[in-house]
């Protein structure tokens, strides 16, 4: 998963590399911060605490490999011919941008695309996201309206199935983005992506196996179509399945976007995932 010191973009020299805490492929990105929205009021208090960060987990390391894009023979350039070059990583917003514009015409895609250090917290999200984390700083992705509302039966609560409808419009935004589309996005900006990766610490060749880590954590949520049963504990609500309460937080949230919602997400990240680990010249 080498890349050639000449195939990466120019950067600036820094004197230490950012810790983990404080910095998806970017379009990947796009989707799992649809996924894991925080609205206001009382939640699952799971969704407030996150595990503890593990260096690099061993699902990045068991991840498969992204096979790398390869030129089209007609494309190669000689050898006399410059190679195209990507910019700095630290004034890749632009170029960044015009990427992944044409992806979607949704107004939500377009402001989270409105935010700067795209790629950084972009890979950032995506690295505790591998692990079932929700990093939720400096995330553009605004909460849904309405308050997270609950429903009564004597001593049992309930979550109202209403609060699902909030999330309909994150889930068909996420839906309107073509997979082959977020494929070839991610070998443009794989480079820079690699250097973003590095920056916290991890291989930067190992990006993609921490892209594919964090899909599949989103797809090894539970499909639950009961309605879902809660407990109070002081200002918070956790789920009254143990066993749902032991989830990690990415999947909780998952959880609380509603069962239709959940299996449209998954479904297309399952798209995602085999546009990006489609052969070189397979991606469409």
């Amino acid at each position: 998963m080498q890349i050639e010191p000449r195939d990466r973009p120019p950067r600036k020299p820094s004197a230490a590399k950012l810790p983990v805490l404080i910095i998806l492929l970017a379009a990947i990105a796009v989707a799992v911060w649809f996924v894991s929205n925080k609205e206001p009021g009382p939640e699952p208090a799971a969704d407030i605490e996150e595990p503890a960060v593990q260096p690099f987990p061993s699902a990045v390391e068991s991840a498969p490999d992204i096979p790398r894009m390869e030129p089209e023979p007609e494309q190669e350039l000689s050898e006399e011919e410059p190679q195209p070059s990507l910019p700095p990583l630290e004034t890749s917003d632009e170029y960044t941008r015009e990427t992944l514009a044409p992806l979607s015409g949704s107004d939500d895609y377009a402001q989270w695309l409105g935010s700067d250090n795209l790629l950084q917290k972009a890979v950032a999200f995506v690295d505790g996201l591998s692990r079932g984390n929700v990093l939720r700083k400096g995330l553009p992705v605004a909460p849904p309206e309405g308050s997270f509302k609950v429903v009564r039966e004597e001593d049992r609560i309930w979550m109202d199935e209403s609060n699902y409808a909030r999330y309909d419009s994150l889930t068909a935004t996420f839906t309107s983005i073509s997979p082959q589309a977020l494929a070839k996005a991610f070998h443009q900006l794989r480079p820079l992506l690699e250097m973003a990766y590095e920056e916290l610490g991890h291989p930067g060749d190992r990006v993609d196996n921490s892209i594919i880590a964090a899909i599949d954590q989103v797809l090894a949520t539970p499909d639950v179509t009961m309605p879902l049963a809660l407990k109070s504990e002081s200002v918070a609500y956790k789920f009254a399945d143990p066993a749902l309460e032991s989830l990690p937080a990415a999947q909780k949230q998952l959880l609380r976007m509603g069962p239709d919602n959940a299996a449209r997400i998954k479904a297309h990240l399952r798209e995602i995932r085999d546009a990006l680990l489609a052969e070189a010249g397979q991606q469409g």
